[in-house]
């Protein structure tokens, strides 16, 4: 099995070269007493045997009800073993090991040929139904072929959709032809009208999605939700919302003023933002999902409706502040600054808390606060719990960073744009290795280091990805912030002030860990060494799960000389301190 067999997957016809089925005899009963003799214990071997099953139902030369009958005996049984198979895809490092490729390409492949199968059964079955006449005593058989193409292209969407959510936890593209098969799946059911009925009418089933127009529309939600820009957590959580906000979707054949994504269905071609000048013709579809956004919108309120459990156990504020910006912004999905070759080596480390630890001189984050034991707990202190870190850890009295959260990565610069890199990554990833991190970087020995953010990670040639880096500022130091009233040290949270210099005008931002504590219209206490000032959180400009960096003001005018003077230490101070001496 190699990565080509499954790239030509929706590119190559299945003949129908069989005539038996070698494991079983050709009926649905003797095909469900074979199932039932698999030993679910042995993954490995029920998953070659379902696996080489599915492939002879597909070259079966037989009617296509038979096929999907017989299709739908395993159904549930290659469903299990995909699910078993696709663990292996965020318990493990973005780069696996050899064994661990393995099993992504097997559940790659065998969730394409899942497909593919139910693909041609729609075509093949569309195909008899156009042009075969049946006599009035043959009414049943073509009901019969009506719906197995009505639920054949259901379970193809269904198996498209959970193929792309396959693709976006490995960060990887889609294969060729495979968005042209979905977008012809649905195409033939609106052309001959059968994308709205309610298919769990028509057979007694429970199915979360109803009709072929939601399947579908769930598929180009997940696309249009960019996600090589967020955490596999992340792409999880879309993933279980999706079934409830795909009947939020309007996917229509004629334009509105509110149409905001276009899918030319007769191209190998994802959504793309519709713009008024694209000429149209009759298998355009063009996607609105104002009625989504309102959704989320209403989600933060302080009485907010959700419309299930999932969202309320998935959608924490750095994914509805995604969604947003997503659904809200018209140039989200489009490139900001061009890019220009560029070749140079990039040190890298990830975190707020080791951002934090090297811009305070290799120091743990307690002893930043500069605090006497006068003003700690009573009994024995330690920091805050609300705030949780994976890569820090705890002790009594401080956080301490291990050994890996402390490195710093050599990286290859391929390419460069006002306000980035593109680097490439060899090698094994770090556990902290994720998109949305914070990090610090360096490009040369000598130079500034700068506070940053991953924003996108793709699967680029074998053992490798790409990571899109931003830059968000070349000047930031460390400080805290508290809460709470109490000096108690386990009040206290790390915290980086960034500048940047915008026109003629420096701003300065505030950057907080990724917790829900921290929220817009706040009064927090900034520590500045020894001294504390209360500000307000005015606007959130970034949310990630690693970090949130907002706009703020004093409340006292003041005390502006107080974070001057704070900076032009820390920046003095930063001058004569090199990072890498900190590893030694």
């Amino acid at each position: 099995m190699t990565n080509s067999a499954i790239s030509k997957t929706f590119q190559t016809p299945t003949s129908l070269n069989r005539d038996h089925l070698s494991f079983c005899e050709t009926t649905v009963k003797s095909v469900q007493d074979w199932v039932s003799s698999l030993s679910i214990l042995q993954l490995g071997d029920s998953s070659k045997s379902l696996f080489n099953a599915l492939l002879e139902i597909s070259e079966l030369e037989c009617s296509e009800t038979l096929r999907f009958d017989l299709i739908q005996a395993l159904h549930p049984n290659i469903e299990n073993v995909l699910v078993s198979l696709e663990k292996h895809f965020s318990s493990h490092g973005l780069i696996s090991s050899d064994r661990n490729e393995h099993i992504i390409e097997l559940a790659m492949l065998m969730r394409s040929c899942f497909a593919k199968i139910y693909l041609d059964i729609t075509h093949r079955s569309h195909y008899q139904l156009q042009h075969q006449k049946f006599s009035l005593f043959a009414f049943n058989q073509k009901k019969n072929l009506q719906t197995a193409r009505a639920f054949a292209a259901f379970y193809a969407l269904q198996q498209l959709t959970a193929l792309l959510f396959q693709q976006q936890m490995l960060y990887s593209e889609a294969l060729p032809g495979q968005w042209l098969a979905a977008n012809q799946i649905y195409a033939l059911a609106v052309q001959h009208d059968f994308h709205q009925n309610n298919l769990n009418q028509v057979k007694a089933s429970g199915h979360q999605l109803q009709n072929i127009q939601q399947a579908y529309a769930q598929l180009v939600l997940l696309d249009i939700f960019n996600t090589h820009q967020i955490r596999q957590s992340e792409i999880n959580a879309l993933y279980e919302c999706s079934f409830d906000w795909a009947r939020l979707i309007q996917v229509q054949p004629r334009e509105t003023g509110l149409s905001k994504y276009v899918i030319d269905a007769s191209q190998d071609q994802r959504p793309t933002h519709h713009k008024q000048q694209n000429a149209h013709t009759q298998s355009v579809f063009f996607i609105t999902t104002q009625n989504l956004l309102e959704h989320i919108d209403n989600t933060l309120n302080k009485n907010a409706e959700y419309l299930s459990k999932n969202e309320k156990l998935f959608l924490n504020p750095a994914l509805k502040f995604h969604v947003q910006n997503i659904l809200g912004n018209s140039s989200s999905a489009e490139r900001q600054h061009e890019r220009y070759e560029y070749s140079a080596q990039l040190q890298v480390c990830f975190g707020l808390m080791t951002a934090h630890f090297y811009l305070s001189r290799a120091k743990n984050f307690v002893e930043t606060l500069q605090m006497s034991s006068r003003i700690s707990m009573p009994s024995e202190p330690r920091l805050s719990t609300s705030w949780t870190d994976p890569d820090v850890t705890s002790t009594s009295n401080s956080k301490i960073l291990d050994r890996e959260a402390k490195q710093i990565y050599q990286t290859e610069v391929l390419d460069i744009s006002a306000n980035g890199y593109r680097i490439k990554w060899n090698g094994e990833t770090p556990k902290n290795l994720r998109t949305g991190e914070f990090i610090l970087v360096q490009e040369n020995q000598q130079g500034q280091w700068r506070g940053g953010v991953i924003r996108w990670i793709k699967q680029s040639s074998e053992k490798s990805l790409e990571l899109g880096l931003e830059v968000l500022a070349s000047e930031l130091f460390s400080c805290a912030v508290r809460l709470k009233a109490e000096r108690y040290i386990n009040n206290y949270y790390p915290a980086l002030l960034l500048q940047n210099q915008q026109e003629n005008e420096i701003k300065t931002t505030l950057v907080l860990p990724g917790s829900q504590i921290f929220k817009e219209q706040q009064t927090v206490y900034l520590r500045l060494g020894k001294e504390e000032i209360r500000i307000y959180l005015v606007k959130t400009l970034s949310i990630t799960q690693s970090f949130i960096q907002f706009e703020f003001e004093l409340l006292n005018d003041q005390q502006q000389d107080l974070v001057d003077q704070f900076i032009r230490q820390q920046a003095d101070e930063l001058k004569n301190h090199d990072l890498w001496e900190a590893l030694k």
